[in-house]
């Protein structure tokens, strides 16, 4: 006998809502979506199948199975408590956000690990996901739902998660910045980043293949200080600073007893 589909209402609209509430509509049943702004509501709801927008907590279905609270850190411990009662496990996104930030019995956390930005789609297929919950029957509707989604499920509490954010933060954003630097120093002389697709596919290849020290090259790892100085050269003085800084963060990785 086939699984009846688990009901879900999304309280949130933003990047993560945005691209998990259709993910999660395409295996269970989406029925109410929130935001403060009603706007916002009606257009993430317009890509579901039925899901009804709302832009007041007391309106947000909570005889589902999971409330899904995909807003900012700051706000997800108000808008949990501004739930009505019912008896869905009521769940977060965040990775830094404890899970004792819900006051309900049926609590956890639906944390998937992916940078999401709207109007660029994901595959959850491959994203992981990682659970905490305040019981073992919250715990196992939760895994259930994530693996719906997900061939990478896995358990995390709360000190795990935040060193799994921090972790992401240099992996992904910090990068992403570093690339946004890249991009303008091309920009003046007719390129941009996409003339490095090839490198940074590469690069990441070789950092998930043989982990990223041993796939580290460079001159810092040369140790060429004659390459370093003309690259120094063409800085202004903020990018010298943080070129010189990760240049001695790849000499103290690699050669810490030669610094």
């Amino acid at each position: 006998m086939e699984r009846q589909r688990r009901r879900i209402s999304i309280v949130g609209a933003g990047n993560v809502a945005d691209n998990m509430a259709p993910a999660l509509d395409a295996v269970a049943d989406v029925v109410t979506v929130w935001s403060r702004d009603i706007s916002h509501a009606r257009n993430l709801a317009a890509k579901l199948r039925a899901a009804r927008p709302v832009d007041s907590l007391d309106d947000v279905d909570t005889d589902v199975d999971v409330v899904i609270i995909a807003v900012s850190d700051d706000a997800v411990a108000l808008v949990a408590a501004g739930l009505p009662e019912g008896r869905a496990v009521i769940a977060h996104t965040s990775g830094t956000v404890s899970l004792d930030a819900i006051s309900r019995l049926r609590k956890g956390v639906f944390y998937a690990l992916q940078t999401f930005s709207k109007g660029k789609a994901v595959d959850f297929a491959d994203i992981p996901f990682f659970i905490e919950a305040g019981d073992t029957c919250s715990h196992q509707t939760l895994t259930e739902l994530a693996s719906l989604l997900s061939r990478r499920v896995y358990d995390a509490d709360s000190t795990h998660r935040a060193a799994l954010h921090v972790a992401a933060v240099f992996a992904c954003n910090f990068a992403n910045s570093l690339w946004t630097d890249a991009d303008m120093l091309l920009l003046p002389y007719g390129y941009d980043i996409s003339v490095f697709g090839p490198l940074l596919r590469e690069t990441l290849d070789k950092a998930l293949a043989i982990g990223p020290s041993a796939a580290q090259t460079g001159p810092a790892m040369r140790r060429d200080a004659k390459v370093i100085d003309a690259h120094r050269q063409k800085l202004d003085p903020e990018l010298r600073r943080i070129y010189d800084t990760m240049t001695q963060r790849i000499i103290h990785n690699h050669f810490p007893d030669n610094e």
